[in-house]
């Protein structure tokens, strides 16, 4: 079998902007309102999930994922913010304490349903 010539590795200008064209279709696809939704019910679907496996009560992050959660089964909330794309900013914030929290962890053994008394 004959090596690959450059031709054969490289895309064409109009290929290239074919396969953006196509990225891009794609990408808008994914943004759908319908496709945002089935993904947030997958995505609740598969928290429940982990906490029915687990044992342990699920608590929302009002700031984010409230909607994973169904209102009649959520223990608690908190307020937690994101770090995404801060590196090594690891100052802790006194804003948003939720010692409410220690009541929900001291019920569940420190939410670690593996823990033996």
């Amino acid at each position: 079998m004959p090596a690959p010539t450059l031709a054969d590795i490289v895309f064409s200008e109009q290929a290239n902007h074919n396969f953006s064209k196509i990225l891009g279709d794609l990408k808008k696809s994914n943004l759908s309102i319908t496709n945002r939704l089935k993904s947030i019910q997958h995505d609740a679907a598969f928290v429940q999930e982990v906490a029915d496996v687990l044992g342990l009560p699920l608590v929302a992050n009002e700031r984010c994922g409230s909607w994973y959660i169904d209102p009649q089964l959520k223990r608690s909330s908190a307020y937690f913010k994101s770090t995404d794309g801060h590196t090594g900013q690891w100052k802790f914030s006194t804003r948003r304490l939720n010692f409410h929290l220690l009541e929900v962890i001291g019920r569940h053994d420190g939410l670690n349903p593996a823990r033996k008394a």
